[in-house]
């Protein structure tokens, strides 16, 4: 089990709390502290072992995750977001979905927070859910709820090192390595959805310069195509919003990079 945490104390506590509460044959448990402000310490009895590896300055949760691949010892690697919490029944679906023939399962996140940027988020994850039916294999991959068989982890050069959606973009150097992942509905966890207005709006930006550039007229169908299939009819503050951080991403992959305006 890895989990990627920073200046989150009570978070890392109580995902472990939730974890112990429904261990179903835990091999160990790894946080990697990304840099905290004060170093993450764990003082809970548990029936399995858990390490605390620390990055001394901020490298982000695909190489934490990374950091924590290289040093377990078990042959699957699960992964959860500190502000997750699992199911009840996570630990079996895990142990029945990820079978010999798959590389990876990945499932769906759930919210435990009602703000309108957590009911934006939900609908945008709902929506992806929806293009897929169940135990089929699928082109993302959720970081905080998610596992892997470590070998195929490993071979893959796991999570790219990027500033945003380093999962997704494992699956693509799973695919070269002849791997896929699988979508299982029942693997759920219930998750924080909510970082505020402005961390949705900073995390949509870099979405958008990290994506390949685009022009207007190749952005103008996606920005209809976000406007058509928003909740208006019931939830209009979270279609909004969403409209909104579509025109952050698309205005940042319009934009040209640096490169080439230094050239």
């Amino acid at each position: 089990m890895v989990i990627a945490t920073r200046n989150r104390p009570t978070d890392a506590h109580q995902v472990l709390s939730a974890i112990t509460g429904y261990d179903f044959g835990v091999h160990e448990v790894l946080f990697v502290d990304d840099a905290s402000e004060n170093p993450l310490r764990i003082n809970a009895t548990c029936p399995f072992p858990v390490r605390i590896l620390r990055n001394e300055t901020r490298r982000g949760p695909a190489a934490s995750r990374n950091l924590a691949a290289q040093k377990a010892t078990g042959n699957i690697l699960a992964f959860l977001d500190d502000d997750a919490r699992p199911l009840p029944d996570w630990f079996s679906v895990l142990d029945t979905a990820l079978s010999n023939n798959r590389a990876a399962i990945t499932g769906r996140v759930l919210p435990f927070d009602s703000s309108v940027v957590a009911r934006a988020r939900q609908y945008r994850y709902e929506v992806r859910y929806a293009q897929y039916a169940p135990n089929s294999p699928v082109t993302f991959f959720a970081g905080g709820n998610s596992a892997v068989w470590t070998e195929l982890f490993l071979a893959a050069g796991g999570f790219p090192d990027i500033v945003t959606a380093s999962d997704n973009a494992f699956v693509e150097r799973l695919t070269q390595s002849e791997g896929q992942v699988f979508f299982v509905p029942d693997l759920r966890v219930a998750h924080r959805n909510s970082k505020g207005v402005g961390v949705a709006f900073r995390e949509a930006w870099r979405a958008g310069r990290l994506a390949q550039h685009s022009t207007p007229a190749a952005a103008l169908p996606r920005f209809a195509a976000t406007a058509r299939i928003q909740p208006w009819s019931y939830d209009p503050m979270p279609a909004a919003l969403n409209l909104s951080l579509q025109t952050a991403n698309s205005l940042a992959t319009i934009l040209p990079s640096r490169e080439s305006q230094s050239q």
